[in-house]
């Protein structure tokens, strides 16, 4: 078999190809610039799903022209690269190639404006969590199921197409790593992630749920304070405790710290103490598992609008997480409709009792 040697190009002779390529063909200048924003993962998965989003049409026959062209190659994980020894030629080409993205947060004003609920969730979590996924599950398997989950799948493919389409984001993969990533300046992800945790933090504030906890809660608080008066044990336990006179008794069987945000998961949390039970609290729209594998305050209950189907497969949600899933004591809760959850205290079950909720399963 007589084997096809390869004659070496000077690398202006590599340039000239590639813009004589790009002249002749239609789409080319597309292609190539998706190569620079990928930075490596150019698996032919990816350059497709890009490219067909972009312009609606297939890009293999490009991919091949390319190949036999000796302007790519095939590397050790099936991505597509450029020849060695041309890396620098070629990233000068190609960037000057790759589309300039449109403002981020004029979208994410518009889709507020909207009340396109499916894209600010998938912004938020884009945000959030970046190019990483979660244990075996890659950040683009995680985002799917969710927005899936949430909305439905043909809402995920329209939005992943529709964010493609725009130059809002890219979609990468090689080997087990598939994410979609912004396309973004650093300074503008910082600028949309304030902006975003400026509108989720007033929406959250303005959710009825938030106001019945706290009362309920304070009531809590306030009854095992009265508690404590009654039963007249007031010196005799601060004596037994240690505690110093300086601290106030009543914080220690009865406490609640009232809301904040948590600027990076950006949800309502708060903690409170009624006797011998702590609990911290997360009030939020949605969770997702990305939210839920990343909260690492325990005992918590999250409160939310609907129980997320994942629920029912919790084990693989926290599959190789670390703590473990039976390291950590979580409830999830809709008022006056139903609670998961994977232990039992007090203070858990008089709450979501006074929110109404008369149907507490057991999370597994």
């Amino acid at each position: 078999m007589k084997m096809e040697v390869m004659e070496e190009m000077f690398p202006e002779e590599y340039r000239n190809s590639i813009l004589r390529l790009v002249e002749a063909n239609e789409g080319m200048k597309t292609l190539l610039g998706i190569f620079y924003l990928l930075k490596g993962y150019t698996t032919e998965e990816a350059l497709v799903k890009n490219f067909r989003a972009m312009t609606g049409k297939d890009c293999k026959d490009l991919l091949k022209l390319l190949r036999r062209e000796s302007i790519l190659k095939i590397g050790a994980y099936n991505e597509y690269l450029c020849l060695s020894g041309y890396e620098e030629v070629f990233n000068d080409i190609v960037a000057g190639f790759s589309p300039q993205p449109p403002d981020l947060s004029e979208y994410f004003e518009i889709a507020v404006e909207e009340g396109n609920k499916a894209a600010l969730k998938m912004i938020e979590l884009l945000l959030k969590m970046g190019m990483q996924g979660i244990g075996e599950f890659s950040q683009y398997d995680c985002i799917k199921s969710d927005i899936s989950e949430m909305f439905s799948p043909a809402v995920f493919c329209s939005l992943e197409e529709e964010f493609i389409k725009k130059n809002l984001c890219i979609y990468g993969k090689k080997q087990t790593k598939e994410f979609l990533k912004l396309y973004q300046s650093d300074d503008k992800i910082k600028e949309v992630k304030e902006r975003i945790r400026e509108w989720k933090t007033n929406k959250l504030a303005e959710m009825p749920v938030k106001e019945t906890v706290e009362k309920e809660i304070v009531e809590l608080v306030e009854d095992a304070r009265m508690r404590m008066k009654r039963e007249k044990r007031k010196e005799e336990l601060a004596k037994t405790l240690c505690i110093p006179e300086s601290e106030k008794l009543e914080d220690t069987v009865g406490y609640f710290s009232g809301f904040t945000v948590d600027d990076t998961l950006m949800f309502i949390t708060g903690n409170a103490l009624v006797e011998h039970d702590i609990l911290y609290l997360v009030i939020t729209d949605s969770l997702s598992r990305y939210e839920v594998r990343e909260w690492k305050d325990f005992p918590v209950i999250f409160i939310t609008e609907r129980i997320p189907k994942w629920v029912r497969k919790i084990e693989i949600v926290f599959k190789d997480a670390y703590p473990k899933l039976s390291e950590r004591k979580i409830a999830i809760a809709v008022p006056n409709q139903v609670a998961y959850t994977n232990f039992k205290q007090g203070l858990l079950f008089e709450l979501v009792n006074r929110l109404g909720i008369r149907e507490v399963l057991e999370m597994r």
